[in-house]
């Protein structure tokens, strides 16, 4: 059984998947970018004709980088599959008369569980009350979004890039709760399959580090993925809305590309900063020295 490292927790790559959106394409082998619209469903797969790897990015952006595979193994999809292949393998192996049943699936809470940690803090800015309708990316099997919904935050969607990832969300969820949550699927954080203004709020745990990470040491390429995926972001959740980021080894990179979103006059603003990662209280007295992460709230309001 292998349970992730920190190492491999803070190196989610979003990897290419099948996000309909009409896109900018760009391989491994080739040199530039190539303009070009969805893949038909027959070819839309990670890997091209001829092995090239596709990754699609929205319509209208620039992209100045060819998107290379990062120099380390925790950001290759490979390296991922094969992770959650073994979690799945060695659930299966546990006590194969109950696979399925979700509850005895293996897990990982990365960072911090929901009860008494990450909860309290949540629904103080995202209440139950309103009935919200939450993306959460890079699901896999962290076992505090299954808490999350067996508390009544029910209006779930959530993606991995990974599809041995969505398979242990599956198995972790459970046929019922599976049956219940609005999506689960496989996706790229940099161009989400997500209409525009769809969500109330978006539950980030250690994605957005992992994004950063996933530019291995290529910096410039680093802030390019960060800065796509917090644009899907803004696109996605509605004016109103909220993003909550649970972060450890990319704190400032998450916060400043919130910030350059926000760059320009008052006026053009995009995200208001609710909790910029210092001491919180909430009012039933829970304190965030107990949460082994930073936590960053904005609020979506233009």
């Amino acid at each position: 059984m292998v349970s992730p490292s920190l190492p491999s927790i803070l190196a989610f790559l979003a990897a290419p998947e099948v996000a309909p959106c009409r896109a900018w394409t760009a391989t491994t082998k080739g040199a530039g970018f190539v303009p070009r619209g969805p893949l038909p469903p027959s070819t839309s797969s990670p890997r091209g004709r001829g092995g090239e790897r596709l990754l699609r990015l929205r319509a209208g952006s620039a992209p100045p980088l060819a998107l290379e595979e990062p120099d380390n193994r925790f950001g290759r999809l490979a390296y991922w599959d094969e992770s959650y292949r073994r979690s799945l393998d060695g659930d299966r192996a546990d006590d194969a008369a109950s696979a399925g049943k979700g509850d005895d699936a293996t897990t990982f809470s990365w960072y911090c569980g929901w009860r008494d940690e990450l909860g309290p803090f949540f629904s103080e800015v995202v209440p139950l009350a309103s009935n919200p309708k939450i993306l959460v990316p890079g699901i896999g099997n962290d076992a505090c979004v299954r808490d999350m919904f067996d508390d009544g935050y029910v209006r779930l969607s959530a993606f991995d890039y990974a599809p041995e990832g969505v398979e242990c969300a599956r198995r972790m969820f459970g046929p019922d709760r599976s049956e219940a949550i609005d999506d689960l699927r496989v996706a790229d954080a940099r161009c989400l399959p997500y209409d525009d203004a769809t969500f109330d709020a978006v539950l980030d745990k250690g994605t957005l580090d992992s994004v950063y990470l996933s530019g291995g040491k290529d910096k410039a390429l680093a802030r390019t993925h960060l800065d796509m995926a917090v644009s899907e972001l803004a696109r996605t959740v509605k004016v109103g809305g909220i993003a909550f980021s649970v972060t450890a080894a990319c704190a400032e990179a998450v916060e400043r590309s919130f910030d350059e979103r926000n760059e320009g006059d008052e006026g053009s603003r995009c995200w208001k900063q609710l909790r910029d990662g210092s001491f919180w209280a909430t009012e039933d007295g829970y304190t965030s020295n107990n949460v082994g992460a930073t936590m960053l709230v904005w609020e979506r309001v233009k």
